[in-house]
């Protein structure tokens, strides 16, 4: 029964994610989402049980299905691996916001104002209870003055290559949206942890560069400054690896 119980928590949390997803994006507002060919908007039953719009056909996304199985496994890990300090149930408010971000920034290279905001409430309340206020908010600003210098950095580096190449360079490594998540990670983890998580996520983030960048020489499809990764993923695998040393 309980195994049950995990896979229809992950079905859940698949859900919540997939939602989120498609509609933050989109939309200013919580609506039903909306089909990316004919921008018909998906009934409840097509989007959570056909899983096609009926107007055009269209399946959703492969991302929807390797969501959803993503999201079951995760129950399952979170039940018999939990993280330290947090129980399954206190997981999995975190695991759905954290693959919120995820997913938007990997679709749309970005990390929403409105993502942030729901993260600076809920990782409040968790940083509060589980260390206090001043390792929470020295976490938070530890987590902005940090990756503040690297954006500030990026941004230098972007007008220097700018101008090297004569041609104006728009694309930065860090943006803002990951200064902000960021901050809100250092409410989640608290202060110095905050360090290891930015750390885990440049030392991670440059070895995922390396090798794709590899990958697209070898294929012939490197161009440079147009395969900008995003960066929130790789904070977020800093949060993890956190938790659970």
């Amino acid at each position: 029964m309980e195994y049950l119980l995990l896979a229809v928590m992950g079905i859940i949390l698949g859900i919540i994610i997939n939602y989120f997803a498609d509609v933050l994006p989109n939309s200013p507002g919580l609506t039903l989402p909306i089909c990316s060919t004919c921008q018909h908007p998906f009934s409840i039953k097509d989007y959570l049980l056909k899983f096609k719009c009926s107007e055009c056909g269209t399946r959703l996304p492969l991302r929807s299905y390797l969501v959803m199985i993503a999201s079951i496994a995760i129950s399952y890990l979170l039940r018999f691996f939990p993280p330290a300090l947090l129980g399954y149930w206190a997981a999995l408010p975190i695991a759905a916001l954290l693959g919120i971000i995820f997913v938007i920034d990997i679709e749309h290279h970005a990390v929403l104002l409105k993502t942030t905001a729901a993260g600076f409430v809920l990782f409040l309340i968790y940083g509060l209870v589980f260390f206090g206020w001043q390792k929470t908010l020295l976490g938070a600003l530890g987590g902005l003055g940090i990756s503040l210098l690297f954006y500030f950095l990026g941004i230098a580096v972007s007008k220097l290559v700018g101008v090297i190449r004569k041609k104006k360079v728009s694309e930065v490594a860090f943006g803002f949206g990951d200064v902000m998540a960021a901050t809100i990670f250092g409410l989640l983890v608290g202060w110095p942890a905050i360090v290891g998580v930015i750390i885990i996520a440049i030392v991670s983030f440059a070895l995922f560069s390396v090798i794709t960048l590899i990958v697209l020489i070898l294929t012939r499809k490197y161009s440079a400054f147009s395969n900008a990764l995003p960066f929130a993923p790789f904070l977020i695998l800093g949060v993890i690896t956190i938790y659970y040393l």
